[in-house]
């Protein structure tokens, strides 16, 4: 089976693709960078983000090229964007399958931005055999869209990581972006932090706000207690989780994570914004925190049973979320969407 994997230069496709090797499956990836971590049979970059009417025609022409050369069995788009869109229009105009996976904000903040990306996901949407959405909001405002498609609920999947002796660390390891809040992060933590002076907040990743949310920390005064870990590798990203005793995750808009996968197979206590999504996974004060408006969420954390949280995430995690099961699942639905049973 030819697939041409279509996504972002994103860590979550690098896992994904790696992880669904096998010696049935040639695969190949189409993205607007070259991606260093995948394993392939050949990468294709073209450059989509432009305004420029002539770029469109030409970059267009260039995936058209592609997929004529390849000729693959079936395309996966991995997140509803701009080459997910002209991707699908072309592959159907070839009548190649495609399997498009949403990724959250791509399909629940995008389309009421205004009417030109409304169409871009509606359209690849429809053009797509099968849609998959690791959360049950992402879906039902999917089918709000376009009720016809069929659906599927499903993870990336993730490998469970083992808990290390733990620390008392807050980790976050979400984008540096105003999507994510980790300036309200900082804030909890500085409260926090007064009555518990020995506990550290070690924020991974970066993005446009690093040097503000660095201010921020100089400027409540905690900046001894607060580590910028900056961008951390797969397993030093692991250690992280298997030492913090909690790990924090409040984004405005979100499906299903794989860090909160993460973090709960690794034992740490989850605590994560009031969305849909999270409360599919997450019942506060039981296996994890939904931050409240009047309360700490790490005062919250705290009073949690942590053996009772432990066993009910890693539970979770081994019936739900494993990527052995999952790849297995996106593998049916490659036959699936091919021979159309």
């Amino acid at each position: 089976m030819k697939v041409l994997q279509v996504g972002p230069n994103s860590v979550h496709v690098s896992r994904f693709m790696n992880a669904i090797q096998s010696s049935e499956l040639q695969q190949y990836l189409l993205s607007e960078s070259v991606n260093t971590e995948v394993k392939v049979e050949e990468q294709f970059v073209v450059k989509v983000h432009t305004f420029n009417p002539l770029r469109i025609i030409a970059f267009q022409k260039e995936i058209k090229k592609i997929l004529q050369k390849l000729q693959p069995d079936l395309i996966h788009i991995h997140q509803v964007n701009r080459m997910a869109y002209f991707a699908s229009n072309i592959a159907n105009s070839l009548n190649i399958p495609i399997v498009t996976t949403a990724w959250g904000s791509d399909v629940l903040l995008m389309p009421g931005k205004n009417r030109f990306f409304y169409f871009l996901v509606k359209k690849t949407i429809e053009r797509s055999a099968i849609v998959t959405a690791d959360a049950l909001e992402m879906i039902t405002v999917m089918q709000k869209m376009v009720p016809a498609t069929h659906y599927e609920l499903i993870q990336y999947g993730i490998d469970p990581i083992s808990a290390l002796e733990k620390e008392k660390t807050i980790y976050s390891n979400r984008l540096h972006e105003p999507l994510y809040r980790i300036d309200q992060i900082i804030r909890h933590f500085y409260e926090f932090k007064k009555m518990n002076p020995n506990w550290l907040l070690k924020i991974g990743a970066e993005g446009s706000e690093t040097e503000n949310l660095k201010a921020l920390a100089r400027d409540l005064g905690i900046e001894n207690k607060v580590q910028f870990l900056g961008w951390l590798d797969h397993e030093k990203n692991k250690k992280e989780y298997a030492r913090a005793s909690i790990y924090i995750s409040i984004p405005e808009s979100d499906g299903t994570s794989v860090s909160l996968l993460e973090a709960m197979s690794a034992g740490c206590i989850p605590v994560v914004s009031d969305l849909p999504s999270n409360r599919e996974w997450i019942q506060d004060g039981k296996n994890g925190v939904i931050v409240q408006a009047d309360l700490n969420p790490f005062e919250s954390a705290l009073e949690l049973d942590i053996e009772q949280l432990t066993q009910i995430n890693q539970q979770l995690i081994q019936e739900k979320a494993t990527r052995q099961a999952s790849v297995l699942k996106f593998v049916s639905f490659y036959q699936k969407a091919i021979h159309g049973k």
